[in-house]
């Protein structure tokens, strides 16, 4: 998605417009909006960059159902990771009749079939909305999400914090590595650490994501936003970091598909990218697709009448160029629209889903970012239920299969 880079995730309402979000355009082009801080109870701060087995800290979880690992023909995907977050807050959701119902039933039941979840190093309240996204609150998501029948991705950030194209920090734990191999150990621990931990709790990993919107590299700058020569710019840094972390994963679940993830589908690859493709461990590119931004003089704002043609096409052609040039398969892991109850947008979610789907021979799933948000939650507009708590009729329809 566009994103924001915290203090929102934002898509800023503005008479008619939506500001850019946390998820998919540079961070650099919104405004920023403060949110009001819930402290979790009893939240003490973890920083699990270890190797040590699954941990004790998750012993009072209970375990998912087991499941036996078998791949989707197409991921039919959503990105639910707020539901903690707006269930801390006494948010209701309810399914198509209006019957009140937990939200990963719900989503199941109008044909969601994969969850993605991102998952930070050590999170603070602000910017982890009250905590959540860690360790921890990512296990007891995904377990609920595979009870309801849901395939699972989980999305590593490698931050304490939103990571997208204009803020690839480095969590705070992993400042002083000295070196982009140490680096690379740091973030293979971690990766390792939480799938583990997922493994023990009966979870089955489809997809494991290295990074989040990283056309650029990741992990690019400090904690603080400062310079560094330690860091996963995109060329040799970003390859040592991704192939520790890819091997990390696939010691963990053998059978697992290696994401990379880019913002901006719709724009070419960039050569320090392509230069490296073939040395790198990966299944999967997948993509930010969202409606475009122009720059209205004061800040970024969405089209609201959802995604063009123009953008979905692009996107479209981008994905098949890659595809046929390294013979990978491809993904929309983050899509959502603006205005989602109006027949315009709403509309054009279905056309540029089924667009992809139908011209993209190599895309093997669509996820809908934060598809149960609605009434502008966290300051988002592109939601997918409607303002009474329920899936909104574009979403049902788009993701009927």
């Amino acid at each position: 998605m566009k994103r924001l880079s915290y203090l929102i995730l934002s898509a800023i309402l503005a008479t008619t417009f939506f500001t850019t979000q946390s998820c998919n355009k540079d961070d650099d082009k919104t405004e920023k909006k403060e949110v009001e801080v819930i402290p979790l109870e009893n939240d003490e701060e973890k920083s699990p960059d270890q190797d040590e087995g699954p941990s004790d800290q998750f012993s009072e979880i209970t375990a998912a159902n087991e499941v036996t690992h078998s791949d989707l023909d197409f991921a039919y995907g959503a990105d639910p990771g707020w539901i903690t977050a707006m269930e801390k807050q006494s948010k209701k959701f309810y399914n198509t009749d209006g019957n009140e119902a937990d939200c990963f039933e719900i989503l199941s039941g109008i044909g969601i079939n994969a969850a993605r979840f991102r998952v930070w190093v050590n999170p603070s309240n602000e910017t982890g909305i009250w905590g959540l996204c860690n360790a921890e609150d990512v296990i007891k998501k995904a377990i609920r999400a595979q009870n309801a029948g849901m395939k699972i991705m989980i999305d590593f950030h490698y931050s304490d914090t939103w990571a997208d194209p204009s803020n690839q920090k480095k969590p705070a734990a992993w400042d002083n590595a000295a070196t982009v191999s140490d680096l690379a150990d740091s973030a293979a621990a971690f990766t390792k650490f939480v799938l583990e931990n997922l493994k023990a709790k009966n979870v089955d990993v489809n997809w494991v994501q290295i990074g989040n919107e990283t056309r650029t590299g990741m992990m690019t700058t400090s904690s603080t936003g400062g310079s560094t020569t330690v860091n996963g710019n995109m060329g040799e840094n970003y390859k040592t970091i991704h192939n520790k972390c890819a091997a990390a994963a696939r010691a963990i679940f053998p059978n697992t598909k290696i994401v990379i993830h880019f913002q901006d589908g719709q724009k070419s690859l960039y050569s320090s990218f392509t230069s490296i493709v073939k040395d790198l461990d990966m299944d999967i590119l997948g993509f930010s697709l969202y409606p475009e931004y122009t720059n209205n003089g004061s800040y970024w704002v969405a089209d609201v009448n959802g995604i063009s043609e123009s953008q979905y096409s692009k996107c479209a052609k981008v994905m098949n160029s890659f595809a046929n040039s390294y013979k990978k398969e491809t993904m929309i892991c983050e899509i959502g629209t603006t205005n989602i109850e109006k027949e315009t947008a709403g509309a054009t979610l279905k056309t540029a889903f089924d667009y992809i789907k139908t011209n993209v021979s190599s895309c093997k799933g669509i996820f809908y970012w934060e598809p149960e948000c609605y009434n502008s939650f966290n300051n988002y507009g592109m939601g997918g239920f409607t303002t009474s708590g329920k899936p909104a009729d574009a979403l049902v329809t788009t993701y009927k299969h």
